[in-house]
Formats: structure tokens, sequence, C-alpha cells
């Protein structure tokens, strides 16, 4: 791979990491919202916090992906 294409992968992979990151976001605040402080624990929709904790989870997991590329990356490129 040139380093021409390298400094595109890695912008790709850039735009990828601030998708996610705003994915977590997203998912995190469902999770608050869903366990509210005041209420009645029945209330509680379990399967959708479950749903969005595996989801939450994978994407964390994906987050770290997308990190060690972009590291491996720069540190080729001498970034």
């Amino acid at each position: 791979m040139s380093r021409r294409e390298e400094l595109g992968h890695r912008e790709e992979l850039r735009a990828r990491r601030k998708i996610i990151e705003a994915e977590i976001v997203s998912h995190s605040d469902s999770i608050r919202a869903a366990l509210p402080l005041a209420g009645e624990p029945e209330a509680i929709d379990g399967e959708y916090v479950m749903m969005l904790a595996i989801k939450l989870s994978e994407l964390v997991q994906e987050l770290r992906g997308v990190n060690r590329k972009i590291e491996v990356l720069e540190r080729e490129l001498g970034l």
C-alpha cells in the first residue's frame, strides 16, 4: 500500500471511529434512560436494556479494533 493509500485509509478509519463513538454515546444514553433512578424496578424493560448492553459491548470492541488499526498506520507512516 502506498503512503497516499495509507493516509486515505487512516482518514476512513478516523471517520469510522467518530461514527462508532457517536453510536456508543447514543446507546449509553439510551441505557441511562431505560434505567431511571426513581421508578419501579418491574417497569424496567430488561430485554431492551440487555440488547443495548450487548450492542454497546460490540461497539466498544469495534472501537478498540479501529483505534489499533489507526495506531499501526500512524506508526508505519511515522506520524
